[in-house]
């Protein structure tokens, strides 16, 4: 057991976010069987996307089908068409010239270095320096039994936000790219304030409605790449990359504000819900290892919450 950055135990667990992804897949398989790409290595294990398409771009680019978030991947780094052999998977990009240019780190099927590759079953596809994707033919059972494993290990069952583990190690991960890399990165604790005596009042069924419909909100109000999960009964963490403090400090104030005024009704009585936000900026290596900044952003969460709740704390707001 390895030890999370909230001082408990957990086992450890590598995930990419990624979005669900269809592309077109020729008439190779047999039967029922279509043809995937499988996490197997990297911060999505278990992550597949199904390939029913023209042509899916892989990459670092947040707009890409598939989003692979590896410092060592490009971010437009490869892609599969469509050819009348089979799928092909194409290392780089295709300008508008049809000149195909090719990524920093390159494509390895099955170890070996490649421009363009036909996928035949079981190859197994490196990119970057720990992302390793297998190509398959699945069915149906097959295809539920991968998604219920990934879902398992990364999301939260009641929220579908992440869970814990996926977001204590994603901070790890951030913590020390960010690092290196001099960009700002910001942390933000948050919890629903007085919610044992709304659960208490209302009921646990409503408790359960306000930590879904929240976490609907919030959501929404993020863009792709910021990572969002529960991390404990009212407790939610989100992750704000190339986020310095004053933007993050707009963010939250929006989300805050965003709950205070939705209307949160359950069984025709309406619920009183808002919640207090922490904020933690690592910007020019003024917090030494992502513990540090988890215990800044919780110290600031404190803050507001001994001010009168509802309200946002960072080190903008001073001491």
């Amino acid at each position: 057991m390895a030890k999370s950055e909230f001082g408990d135990d957990y086992e450890k667990t590598t995930v990419l976010s990624g979005k669900d992804l269809e592309i077109f897949t020729p008439g190779k398989q047999t039967g029922n069987r279509s043809a995937y790409l499988i996490v197997i290595n990297g911060r999505s294990v278990g992550k597949m996307f199904k390939l029913t398409g023209e042509r899916v771009i892989i990459g670092r680019q947040a707009t890409n089908e598939i989003l692979i978030d590896d410092e060592g991947v490009s971010r437009r780094h490869a892609y599969v068409e469509r050819a009348a052999a089979g799928l092909v998977l194409v290392d780089g990009e295709r300008a508008n010239d049809g000149q195909i240019k090719k990524s920093t780190n390159g494509v390895f099927v099955n170890g070996n270095r490649v421009e363009r590759h036909l996928l035949t079953d079981g190859d197994k596809v490196q990119l970057g320096t720990s992302t390793i994707l297998k190509f398959s033919f699945q069915d149906e059972i097959e295809e539920k039994f991968q998604q219920d494993q990934y879902k398992k290990a990364t999301i939260d069952d009641l929220t579908q936000a992440f869970n814990k583990k996926y977001f204590a190690d994603q901070l790890k991960t951030d913590f020390a790219f960010y690092s290196r890399h001099g960009n700002p990165l910001s942390l933000v604790l948050f919890d629903i304030d007085f919610f044992k005596k709304l659960n208490d009042g209302f009921g646990h069924p409503a408790g359960d409605y306000v930590l879904k419909t929240l976490a609907q909100l919030v959501q929404k109000a993020l863009r792709t790449e910021d990572i969002f999960a529960r991390y404990g009964g009212e407790e939610f963490g989100i992750i704000l990359r190339d986020t310095d403090g004053e933007r993050a400090f707009l963010i939250c104030e929006r989300v805050r504000r965003g709950i205070e005024n939705h209307p949160f009704t359950y069984d025709g009585k309406k619920l009183p819900v808002t919640i207090s936000m922490g904020i933690a900026t690592l910007d020019k290596l003024n917090y030494p290892t992502p513990k540090a900044l988890v215990k800044a952003a919780d110290e600031f969460l404190y803050q507001a919450k001994h001010k009168g709740r509802n309200r946002t704390e960072s080190a903008l707001m001073g001491s």
